[in-house]
């Protein structure tokens, strides 16, 4: 999950009975306005003040329902504190918000990650160039997710930690809890913003991995290898090919010397996804028979195999493979790296799945790209925009050519506001199939 547990400060210690009489506001005040847009915290909080004084509760009521001091709850509707899982959890609860609060929260999470990143970096900085924390342009703040990006831009060189220094064994499990957040916000917004905190984030782990030691190096170069493999898919999405396939590479190594087979066999199908097609059956069967690898993270290789052969046309081994990874999915395993569960690991082999068959038929692959986007996760924006610019092609190649383009113009919709680069490839593949 992506929030944390709530501070002790803030739980009531005495829970007051539910039946207790709130304390009314004074008489004469007012609460103060609110800029839902001066912050995503402060998004948040005005729409919480919204939903509380639509049902009629002060703050002290609210307070006596979810059991969270009634300070606290002023704060988070001024964008003021720290806002957690348990929190937004409490409040939807109470208020039946079905979801409204808390489809904000990743956004809210990022931008905290973000500020805290720009602090460090500008203390880090002012010791080796003299740079002050009140140098921090106030509009960085209302753009949180440059925010890390613009740090990066003025102190320019990283300094890593001094040696001997004790690295804080919680860091795996900051960067890993930061990496899904960033993860939520690339899937619903696009790379652009996401890529400009990712990669001075990247190299902070690696600069702590440098002077770590025994486990806690191993588990930093694990947190960096899949840093480094997602960071490799943003620079894919916005166009650095070079910049993707170095990262991927770092991935690779990475996860050899921490001897973490499924990310090594997850780095060979992020090459195999990247490479024509019989390069890519040798890299998806290296990573297929990677020892010790996951049964699922194996399916998605051998998915990947699939769709290589889909495109030299060998049906028999597209067959073959598929075989062989619903076999696979059909085993106890871990969810992949880089998926937060199975049920998404499962939809991930679906689509690869649909594409094959695009390949080999058409008509069938329309099929198959209608159920799984029928079925799409909630806030996986961009991958459907290009999920539908491929069933606009399916649907281009099986003489469908008005919904073909009916599809195409829903994935360029998509495009504009993700700013993708992928999608962007595959409308133009769409556009050069309606033309022929």
């Amino acid at each position: 999950m992506l929030g944390a547990n709530a501070m002790p400060g803030h739980r009531l210690v005495n829970r007051a009975p539910r039946n207790s009489e709130p304390r009314a506001q004074p008489r004469g005040r007012s609460p103060k306005p609110l800029d839902p847009d001066a912050s995503r915290a402060a998004r948040l909080g005005a729409e919480l003040r919204a939903l509380r004084t639509a049902h009629g509760l002060t703050l002290e009521a609210l307070s006596v329902r979810i059991d969270y001091s009634s300070q606290h709850i002023s704060e988070i509707e001024r964008g003021r504190a720290t806002v957690t899982e348990p929190f937004v959890h409490a409040c939807e609860a109470e208020f039946g918000a079905d979801g409204a609060l808390m489809r904000l929260l990743p956004d809210v999470i990022f931008e905290a990650a973000c500020r805290r990143s720009a602090r460090v970096a500008a203390r880090r900085g002012a010791a080796m160039y003299g740079y002050r924390d009140d140098q921090t342009d106030p509009a960085d703040l209302r753009d949180p997710a440059g925010t890390g990006a613009a740090a990066a831009r003025r102190l320019r060189v990283a300094t890593a930690p001094m040696a001997g220094r004790k690295v804080d064994p919680a860091l795996p499990r900051h960067w890993e809890r930061l990496l899904a957040v960033i993860g939520t916000h690339d899937a619903a917004h696009g790379p652009h913003e996401v890529l400009g905190a990712a990669r001075p984030e990247l190299r902070l782990i690696a600069e702590h991995r440098q002077v770590a030691r025994g486990r806690l190096r191993v588990a930093l170069m694990g947190v960096e290898a899949r840093w480094a493999l997602f960071t490799g898919w943003l620079c894919e999405d916005t166009g650095d090919r070079r910049g993707r396939a170095a990262l991927v590479e770092r991935a690779l190594c990475l996860a050899r010397e921490a001897d973490q087979p499924d990310l090594v066999a997850w780095a060979r199908a992020r090459q195999a996804q990247w490479s024509d097609a019989p390069r890519a059956i040798r890299l998806a069967e290296a990573g297929l028979r990677t020892p010790r690898a996951g049964a699922h993270t194996r399916a998605l290789c051998a998915v990947r195999a699939a769709c290589a052969h889909a495109h030299i046309e060998d049906a028999e081994m597209v067959k073959r493979m598929l075989a062989q990874a619903h076999e696979f999915a059909a085993q106890d395993s871990p969810a992949p790296p880089l998926a937060t569960s199975l049920p998404v690991a499962e939809h991930i082999m679906r689509r690869w799945e649909a594409r094959c068959w695009a390949a080999l038929e058409p008509t069938k692959g329309v099929a198959l790209y209608d159920e799984v986007l029928g079925d799409w996760p909630r806030g996986w924006t961009r991958d459907r925009g290009l999920y539908l610019a491929r069933l606009a092609r399916a649907c281009a190649d099986a003489g469908e050519l008005d919904r073909a383009r009916a599809e195409g113009r829903r994935a360029l919709a998509i495009a504009r506001v993700t700013n993708s680069s992928v999608v962007a490839r595959e409308l133009t593949r769409l556009i050069a199939a309606l033309r022929a």
